[in-house]
């Protein structure tokens, strides 16, 4: 009799805990299609940044220092086949004219000024300019990059092809970029490469391309991270290469315990301030299309937390030998919860 009694309770218990169990519950492959899912969204993106970079083409040099450049006026032998190197200051020197400053011009506009320049000695002066050896210059490309390297460049090089050089981001890079322009003045820019990459036009697209300067550093630092806790089957940090969202995370980290409460999950953020304040969500109502699944931010902490009914009944279980899963305790995460 208590025997019988006993092998019932135990039934029940066993179903109960197939009941409870969430469909975000799953054997360790999810991390794994996870992770693979987000491999294939960086080679997504480095495609794109090939495919941006080779669609711009030429782009518009401008001359500077180390150039060497050939002159013709049409109709003068004499002024035939001119040429002049450009010295550090972007001045070339020329028979008749002397001292022309051309550095920082684009060859359209550096035919107007020496058309100007020789027309003092020759009237209406027909001027053909072309650039024999272009200047070799220098650029560096650091940090998540598949090849960091110092870039010797020839002619107009662009931040796109530079990247496309360094072959592309790195699997934990951020898509902002910093560019470090060394001169005179020394200032820095900042890149969103989503923008940059995009072939769309009202997004910014590769209208925004940067022609690199001698001394350019390109610097691609790590993206940001997020941290999963608790009941999860690989607690851990994940980075934030592509924009993902909570339930991509939590797949990330392998998928949630049986025993994990699905509808109490919390994400707790930096806001103002720099204080932390907690967010909830009911993973069951974005499975069942009633909420948007959150797209998680820089230092954001997931924290999946445990089911009193469910850790009960898996321990029970495990007690008598059933061999269920037991949750080995999902760490607690202490933060200070202030107000948003």
């Amino acid at each position: 009799m208590k025997k019988g009694w006993l092998l019932c309770v135990l039934f029940f218990l066993s179903v109960t805990l197939g009941a409870c169990s969430t469909p975000y519950s799953s054997s360790g492959r999810v991390g794994e299609v996870a992770q693979k899912a987000q491999e294939s969204k960086r080679e997504a993106f480095n495609q794109m940044l090939f495919k941006a970079a080779a669609s711009v083409g030429e782009v518009e040099y401008r001359l500077g220092p180390g150039d060497v450049i050939q002159v013709s006026v049409f109709g003068i032998r004499e002024l035939g086949n001119l040429e002049g190197e450009l010295d550090t200051l972007g001045r070339v020197s020329l028979p008749l004219v002397g001292e022309v400053e051309l550095g920082g011009l684009t060859l359209s506009e550096a035919q107007e000024v020496l058309t100007k320049a020789f027309g003092k000695y020759v009237l209406q002066p027909r001027i053909n300019l072309a650039v024999k050896e272009y200047r070799s210059y220098r650029v560096s490309v650091l940090g998540e990059v598949n090849k960091p390297d110092v870039y010797a460049l020839r002619g107009g090089r662009t931040l796109l092809d530079v990247l496309a050089m360094a072959g592309g981001l790195s699997g934990d890079a951020s898509h902002t970029v910093t560019l470090v322009r060394l001169g005179k003045e020394r200032k820095s820019m900042i890149i969103d490469l989503d923008s940059l990459v995009s072939m769309d036009a009202s997004k910014g697209g590769v209208k925004y391309n940067i022609v690199l300067e001698p001394g350019d550093v390109v610097y691609v630092p790590k993206a940001g991270s997020v941290f999963v806790d608790g009941y999860v089957r690989r607690p851990g940090s994940f980075p934030l290469s592509t924009p993902i969202t909570l339930t991509q995370a939590i797949a990330l980290a392998g998928g949630m315990l049986d025993e994990a409460a699905p509808d109490k999950v919390a994400i707790y953020r930096v806001g103002e301030k720099g204080r932390r304040f907690m967010v909830k969500v009911d993973l069951d109502k974005i499975r069942r299309g009633e909420m948007v699944d959150p797209p998680l931010k820089d230092n954001d902490v997931v924290v999946v937390p445990s089911s009193g009914v469910k850790v009960f009944v898996s321990r029970f279980l495990g007690f008598f030998g059933f061999g269920f899963s037991r949750a080995s305790g999902g760490a607690s995460y202490g933060v200070n919860v202030g107000n948003k």
